[in-house]
């Protein structure tokens, strides 16, 4: 009886306890419930913390392939095009067959001067065997011979015709023979004189034939090497200028086709002046080995290039100067006339404050960003910027690095509005 009591007093001692306790918690779950809701009702929006580092100031300027050189294949030699051993628009290889000539009219002048080659040969042997030169030498001897024994008739003329041992006119055929004699040998060395001289120039004029036979065959065996007509160099090959059966090489060498190599391939742009003279000291030449090339479809080309060269002069009209600059192309996707535009360095900028592209809008012919204070509320921001890098913008006024800037969901939001964020990489 005591115990039944005991516990009817306990239990009603209680009860207000537990109301007590129940009422707060009904009230800590309406207020979860109600900040939940309130939660729930602010946007979500994409943020990102601007950074700063220290970056390359790109600039993107107007650009246009060329192909590092041309080359015309053309015909060298007179003939009717009898074969094209190539598709057009492809690439072809050094060496590679492209057209053929009917070689028949070549055959023939090639063996023509072969035969002339042969007749020079000749001709220089006789040259060399002449005894022209020997007779002459012998017929000086015996003219020299004759004046001696001439000379010596008269010496003994001369004191028997002072004796009058012998008639007086024996004297004088003595003395006639000897001068006929002395007439002899002279007119003998001049002989030998004259043809030692026509032996020498008949050698030389054998052998400057010879040359010039070798020399007309190696033009008919270049020629007849010509009907067959190979690609000067690797590269892109155009459309073929004439077509097969027509007649070709006459008056002029005809061009046939163009070939254009692409790899590596060049690639032009312009800088302007003030652009030029602003930046030209500055610029990096290390990251001038590594230029981007913006295709027209915006994506960028997946090979760096170098520039080579700078124009020798200002171009007055257009007030800018010529760069060039080289890619790989070993794919060749690249053909000379594409255009796009390429990225290059012009400075390095120190404590750039970077925030991304998607973040930039214009309002009212001003860039602007929203950012979100750390009370949760959406601020604008006017800022100016200067380049990107990387899909960033890089902003010289008004961000700060640690500044949370909201790259998406701004379409409906306003200044002062409560957000809730959400880092832009949580977003899938």
């Amino acid at each position: 009886m005591k115990i039944a009591t005991f516990v009817r007093s306990r239990a009603t001692a209680t009860k207000p306890t537990v109301w007590l306790i129940t009422g707060a918690a009904g009230l800590a779950v309406a207020v979860c419930i109600v900040v939940f809701c309130i939660e729930r009702s602010r946007p979500v929006v994409l943020v990102e913390t601007a950074e700063h580092r220290d970056l390359p100031v790109m600039v993107e300027l107007a650009a246009q392939t060329e192909a590092a050189a041309t080359v015309d294949v053309r015909a060298n030699v007179e003939g009717r095009l009898t074969e094209m051993s190539f598709h057009e628009g492809n690439m072809v290889k050094k060496g590679q067959v492209l057209f053929r000539i009917d070689p028949r009219r070549s055959a023939a002048t090639l063996q023509l001067a072969k035969a002339a080659v042969e007749k020079a040969e000749g001709d220089l042997e006789m040259a060399r065997e002449q005894q022209h030169l020997v007779n002459a030498q012998s017929a000086l001897r015996q003219a020299e011979a004759n004046l001696l024994r001439a000379n010596q008739d008269a010496d003994r003329m001369k004191p028997l015709a002072a004796r009058r041992a012998v008639p007086v006119r024996d004297l004088d055929t003595a003395i006639a023979a000897q001068s006929s004699a002395l007439a002899s040998v002279e007119d003998a060395r001049a002989t030998v004189q004259t043809t030692a001289v026509s032996d020498r120039v008949g050698l030389r004029q054998a052998q400057a034939s010879l040359v010039a036979a070798i020399a007309a065959r190696q033009n008919a065996e270049m020629d007849f090497e010509e009907t067959t007509i190979r690609a000067p160099i690797d590269g892109l090959i155009g459309r073929a200028e004439v077509s097969v059966g027509n007649y070709v090489g006459r008056g002029e060498a005809s061009r046939l086709a163009t070939i254009s190599p692409i790899d590596p391939i060049n690639v032009g742009f312009s800088i302007p002046e003030p652009l030029y003279l602003r930046t030209y000291a500055k610029v990096d030449r290390n990251a001038m080995a590594h230029l981007e090339f913006i295709l027209a479809d915006n994506s960028t080309y997946p090979f760096r290039g170098r520039y080579t060269n700078i124009g020798r002069a200002m171009d007055a009209k257009t007030g800018t100067i010529l760069i060039e600059a080289q890619f790989p192309n070993p794919t060749g996707i690249l053909v000379p006339g594409m255009s796009g535009r390429i990225r290059m360095p012009i400075q390095t900028r120190k404590d750039a404050v970077l925030v991304s592209e998607r973040a930039v809008f214009d309002l009212n012919g001003v860039k602007t960003v929203d950012i979100v204070t750390p009370e949760h509320k959406v601020a604008l921001r006017s800022i100016e910027a200067e380049g990107s890098y990387q899909g960033k913008v890089m902003v010289t006024k008004g961000l700060s690095s640690g500044d949370t800037v909201i790259v998406d969901g701004t379409a409906k939001l306003r200044p002062g509005q409560r957000v809730t964020t959400r880092t832009a990489q949580a977003n899938p």
